[in-house]
């Protein structure tokens, strides 16, 4: 996962991380440009499924996208899947 530093535009590097939740994950960055070397945290979520898993574990609920993975179009008859 690339993030880039909110003030200087350059790659940040994860220090370290922890579990929070199965879902959630709480991040430190830290700046790789040594003229800035901002460090700040992140928290990343889980929030939707795209594809749901073929081990799940029962313990835990990430709800289904509302858009079915690789459907970016609006056109309804786009959306219309064929059948082999």
């Amino acid at each position: 996962m690339k993030i880039n530093c909110p003030h200087c535009g350059q790659r940040a590097k994860i220090r370290t991380s922890r579990d929070i939740t199965p879902l959630t994950r709480e991040a430190y960055l830290q700046c790789e440009n040594p003229e800035c070397f901002h460090s700040w945290k992140v928290i990343v979520s889980a929030t939707a499924t795209i594809q749901p898993s073929l081990h799940p574990n029962p313990d835990v609920f990430v709800p289904n996208s509302t858009r079915a993975a690789g459907n970016h179009s609006k056109d309804k008859d786009d959306q219309q899947q064929t059948l082999l």
